[in-house]
């Protein structure tokens, strides 16, 4: 049988009679790892619950990518289950007592932008359509020049209450319409709930089910969520879809598009497709 060094290529190491002196940590050198990331996240803790621990510390330690995270990221089964994402920060973030079905959707945005900078550099290839001219293109954006943290966003209309939730009078029907933002436990319960639907052949409203699961109430009443939704206005439906792309705390990507073909030059949000996390492929 051939051993790994015939496989590998690797020279025979001479047998000696003495031993190799044993590696001591104090005589190790650490200087090749790297310093961990501080994430700041852009709610700032205010829309976590009393007694959170990111209330107050709004603040995220993550380790450094390594081929073990790598790994995550292609593991064939992770991805058909869709559980990359919580995997890949289940192993990178450092405080373990942390829930992350708990974090805000804004605030796992952040810290996935700052893995993936850190991993992979600053440059992202990117396939974009021009807006004048319609032709294809591609264009290397810099992540460090693009990434614009967020705040809430409390558009007109939209106040925030006590509870941790916000209220807006719906422009159409006039409800009064209470919200929370989505979680990670939200995102992966809408997931499995199309999963299910599709699995017995029924129709699924990804825009219905995300409206259950943000609405807190309707003029004050919980009962009155499903009533409201079957009826809800198209002027009520457009005005809460700007609200939840708005209003929610969140890392956003905006760079300038350069067309190759008629040189127009447009500011653009820049779509997260595989190669964000894939850029070798």
């Amino acid at each position: 049988m051939r051993n790994n060094q015939d496989r590998l290529g690797a020279p025979e190491v001479p047998n000696t009679s003495e031993p190799a002196p044993a590696l001591t940590q104090q005589g190790a050198d650490f200087s090749f790892v790297a310093a961990n990331d501080i994430v700041e996240l852009p709610s700032g803790g205010e829309q976590y619950p009393e007694g959170h621990p990111l209330r107050n510390n709004p603040r995220i330690e993550i380790k450094q990518m390594t081929a073990k995270e790598e790994d995550i990221l292609l593991n064939e089964s992770y991805i058909k289950q869709g559980v990359v994402v919580e995997k890949l920060l289940q192993s990178l973030i450092v405080d373990k007592s942390l829930n992350l079905d708990d974090l805000l959707i804004g605030d796992k945005n952040a810290i996935l932008v700052q893995v993936r900078r850190s991993a992979y550099g600053d440059e992202y290839p990117v396939q974009m359509v021009c807006r004048n001219c319609g032709k294809p293109g591609e264009q290397t954006f810099i992540l460090e020049d693009c990434v614009r943290p967020r705040s809430v966003n409390l558009i007109d209309g939209v106040k925030a209450t006590d509870r941790g939730t916000y209220e807006v009078a719906m422009p159409k029907s006039k409800a009064v319409v209470e919200f929370k933002l989505l979680t990670q436990r939200d995102e992966k319960d809408l997931a499995e709930k199309e999963k299910k639907y599709a699995k017995h052949n029924v129709q699924y409203s990804a825009t219905l089910e995300a409206f259950k699961a943000l609405i807190v109430s309707v003029n004050g009443q919980t009962n009155l969520i499903n009533q409201y939704l079957e009826n809800m206005p198209l002027q009520d439906s457009r005005m809460f879809k700007r609200i939840i792309k708005e209003v929610p705390p969140n890392v956003e990507l905006i760079g300038t598009y350069e067309c190759g073909s008629c040189g127009s030059q447009n500011e653009t949000e820049l779509p997260i497709n595989f190669r964000f996390f894939w850029p070798d492929f």
